[in-house]
């Protein structure tokens, strides 16, 4: 319903043009004003369609009245309406700003046709705003697409860097936290979770929403204090998150980066870093980089280090068995009631497991190696002697490859067949009993994509199939292939493809 503003000193007046429209029904919303200056005033205040007005009035004529009040809203329809004898004054206006006059006795048929128009110009302009904001919202959403491709490309090392001038907060220095949830987040608090980065970053960031467990924050920060700062609005960050939502998360934050080409090798250790999470039962706050051999908590059991160890064994993963070694080892230095016997027990027990895994059956090296365990006079020398013999010890490739082939292509059967449940990396580790820090490695390593990334393109190719095959509805395809939000899951499939499911699905029918 568009407003219309009646100026006229005469109440009469007014009356008998409110009355008009009422008889020709036209759905305009009036409001009056008896002079030129209070018209103006109500004018500068408020939005007004169209402006109805006399020329004779008392205080501000109504010449005087259209032009600033064209100046107040330039998209003001404005219609002047004067007595016979003031005709040539009138039409003088038309000149400059007036859209149109009506001359006193007003008739009804004039007065029906100047109305009509004036409508329909208000249609016409309505129209075309609508237009102008559809258009540029789809503008919006393109550069927002490119930039989250951008990005993306950034951190996965892909060379798009050009200038300083294209990067973000003009190429200065910069840190990473990557947010990490064990439970599915974003595609229901994606919103909510961009007002807290907003409020505490000051709007200076940029975000890339990697899937419902996982976003990459980049924010500006200052070479020295840096890591300070970016500290605190990390732990800043996980107690609002607690405060609000009642989550736990691991936020990895990384070091400051003064050059932007180092941004995917900072975030391949900040994903390193993130192993570690599996450590801790509640939120945590990492940084990359760090020796986190101390940091690991007491409740876990060298039974369950030494669990995880033979699991990398086993898989021919000695680099994740090696780390594996450094927390084992501070754990008991730190626990201190293991004897020096139990320990070198342990390790021998290892490299039994070691040289199985491998196919060296050897049995002077075997026991040559556990002579240098058992000879060790510290803590710290079994811990090396073991490191050693691992390193020394090439795995087989043959059956531990085709152990880890095997381990991958029952995780695919269990995606392919399940992508709709809820998967987390935690509940695909849980039915193929493997520790999910090794899930992801092994899965990664096999495949060459993070398991997540696989879920995500498994539903979204299904996503595709139903578009083009089917006429379901885009919210009951969402929930069908796995997603909890339609909007989400529209955002996800624009990432991936470049395009939302409708046009997609426009697309085929041409």
């Amino acid at each position: 319903m568009y407003t219309i503003l009646i100026v006229d000193d005469e109440k009469i007046e007014r009356d008998g043009i409110r009355g008009l429209i009422a008889e020709m029904k036209y759905e305009l919303h009036v409001i009056e004003a008896e002079n030129g200056e209070k018209a103006l005033e109500y004018l500068r205040l408020n939005p007004v369609d169209i402006l109805l007005t006399d020329i004779k009035m008392p205080f501000m004529g109504g010449l005087e009245l259209a032009e600033q009040a064209s100046l107040a809203q330039p998209s003001l329809e404005i219609i002047i309406y004067s007595a016979y004898g003031e005709f040539d004054y009138a039409r003088r206006a038309l000149y400059t700003n007036a859209s149109s006059y009506l001359l006193k006795p007003i008739d009804m048929d004039e007065f029906a046709g100047v109305m009509s128009g004036v409508i329909q110009k208000c249609s016409d302009k309505a129209t075309q705003q609508l237009r102008t904001a559809e258009i540029m919202q789809g503008y919006q959403k393109g550069l927002e697409y490119e930039k989250e491709k951008w990005l993306t490309d950034l951190l996965n090392g892909i060379n798009v860097i050009s200038d300083a001038g294209t990067l973000p907060f003009g190429g200065g220095p910069a840190a990473l936290m990557l947010i990490d949830f064990k439970e599915r987040y974003f595609d229901r608090n994606y919103e909510a979770f961009e007002e807290i980065v907003q409020q505490l970053t000051a709007g200076e960031y940029e975000m890339l929403n990697l899937n419902e467990y996982q976003s990459v924050l980049i924010v500006p920060c200052p070479p020295s204090g840096g890591r300070e700062k970016i500290r605190g609005l990390s732990e800043r960050m996980a107690e609002r998150i607690a405060e609000r939502f009642y989550r736990h998360c691991c936020i990895v934050f990384s070091p400051v980066i003064s050059d932007w080409q180092e941004i995917s090798a900072c975030y391949e250790q900040m994903e390193q870093t993130l192993d570690y999470k599996f450590f801790f039962e509640d939120t945590v706050v990492l940084f990359a980089g760090d020796d986190f051999a101390g940091r690991i908590p007491d409740i876990v059991s060298a039974e369950t280090l030494i669990a995880d160890i033979n699991q990398f064994i086993n898989l021919g993963e000695h680099a994740g068995a090696s780390r594996s070694i450094e927390l084992l080892f501070n754990h008991l230095s730190r626990n201190g009631s293991s004897s020096a016997i139990y320990v070198k027990y342990l390790c021998s027990d290892l490299v039994r497991n070691a040289f199985e895994q491998s196919g060296r059956r050897q049995k002077t090296d075997f026991q040559q190696t556990v002579e240098r365990i058992f000879k060790s006079d510290s803590i710290l020398d079994v811990k090396e002697v073991l490191l050693q013999a691992l390193s020394e010890i090439e795995p087989e490739g043959g059956a531990q490859g085709e152990s880890k082939r095997h381990l991958v292509q029952q995780v695919i059967r269990i995606v392919e067949k399940d992508f709709r449940d809820d998967l987390s990396l935690e509940a695909i580790a849980g039915r193929v009993s493997l520790n999910p820090t090794y899930l992801s490695h092994v899965f990664k390593k096999e495949t060459g994509q993070s398991l997540i990334k696989f879920i995500t393109l498994q539903r979204l190719e299904r996503a595709q199939h139903l578009l083009g095959s089917t006429n379901m509805k885009i919210v009951d395809i969402a929930e069908n292939v796995g997603y909890w939000s339609s909007s989400y899951f529209c955002l996800t499939f624009k990432k991936y493809y470049g395009i939302s499911p409708q046009k997609y699905r426009e697309m085929l029918d041409e």
